[in-house]
């Protein structure tokens, strides 16, 4: 065999192997992107079963190499966005949340199975417009409302009964967390009406509410609330998590 008979074999046997390699990884590739996006569809639907929202979550499950977290059924870092969640009377108009260790069995992924998620830990951020906080003061027979006042504040106005009088008044509020749910207290009511101290006490009681966060679908242990200019950001979230469609 000459050189020039040798070198053309060498060659050869370089692209097959070259071939052979990348048609592997070609392979991988496509087996890693759709089992990708059957984890993906999956959450998703899951998700769309739990919160009853008519349109499908965005999801996203990260990680370079997915494969592996298939095979194990944990996924270390899953991302989740869903437009206008509802629980009776109460809309958020978006909740995003961020989802560390997710597991779901190679079994009930293959099957697409409905069953409980298991979730180490979530953090979640959701946006109360004033506007949906209204209608649910509206719905839950509430006479007061939330608007926006100068400086960032919110200001709570209404008339509501007290000792049998319809009674006006107005007060800048105290937003924050109270057991899961967002509260809203008066810091100094103002009214045209002379009420004495039992009746102050029972306007301010008029005017402070609780609201659930019962949408939020991945722990309502609130962090953190933000007040903007129409809305309330709030952040909530939990750990060891068994979420149940």
């Amino acid at each position: 065999m000459n050189v020039l008979s040798a070198l053309r074999i060498r060659i050869s046997t370089a692209v097959l192997a070259a071939s052979v390699l990348l048609g592997t990884a070609l392979l991988l590739w496509g087996a890693d992107a759709l089992a990708r996006w059957t984890a993906e569809s999956y959450v998703a639907r899951q998700v769309q079963a739990l919160t009853g929202v008519l349109e499908l979550p965005a999801v996203e499950v990260h990680g370079t190499f997915f494969l592996p977290q298939v095979l194990s059924g944990r996924y270390e870092h899953v991302e989740i966005a869903v437009e206008d969640l509802r629980s009776g009377p109460l809309r958020l108009e978006r909740m995003t949340a961020d989802l560390s260790g997710v597991h779901v069995s190679f079994a009930d992924l293959v099957g697409q199975d409905v069953v409980p998620i298991y979730i180490e830990e979530s953090e979640e951020r959701a946006t109360l417009t004033f506007e949906d906080l209204n209608h649910y003061l509206d719905a839950t027979g509430r006479p007061v409302r939330v608007e926006s006042a100068p400086a960032g504040e919110v200001l709570l106005t209404g008339t509501v009964e007290v000792f049998g009088r319809e009674v006006s008044a107005s007060s800048r509020v105290v937003v924050g967390a109270d057991d899961g749910s967002l509260s809203v207290r008066p810091t100094g009511l103002e009214t045209g009406t002379v009420l004495d101290a039992a009746g102050q006490a029972l306007l301010r009681q008029r005017f402070t509410f609780l609201v659930p966060m019962d949408p939020l679908p991945f722990g309502q242990r609130i962090e953190g609330i933000t007040t903007g200019e129409t809305a309330f950001e709030i952040e909530a979230g939990g750990d060891g998590l068994l979420v149940e469609p």
